[in-house]
């Protein structure tokens, strides 16, 4: 298997200057897309924050979170209890 090195056409500085316009329009065009969308962003993510946290305290209020935001330690079981269920029967 041999490899070529690609073949880059030559271009003219005239072509050259056309792209790189056309590359600063697009940027321009993307930078006014982002500044008009992200207000919206912002909003939404600030709305998602404030619904996560209610989220929370209500699983803290319920006793199925604790106050660092990890669920509390089970109760302890009885000491015959093992979490295997009830030992089996000898014959």
């Amino acid at each position: 298997m041999t490899t070529d090195p690609i073949a880059v056409p030559a271009i003219t500085d005239e072509q050259r200057d056309a792209a790189l316009e056309q590359c600063a329009r697009a940027v321009a065009h993307f930078q006014d897309i982002a500044r008009a969308v992200m207000p919206a962003v912002l909003a939404a993510a600030e709305q998602l924050g404030t619904a996560l946290g209610q989220v929370v305290r209500q699983l803290q209020d319920a006793g199925l979170l604790d106050a660092d935001g990890k669920p509390p330690r089970p109760a302890d079981r009885p000491a015959w209890q093992t979490p295997y269920g009830p030992p089996t029967r000898r014959r």
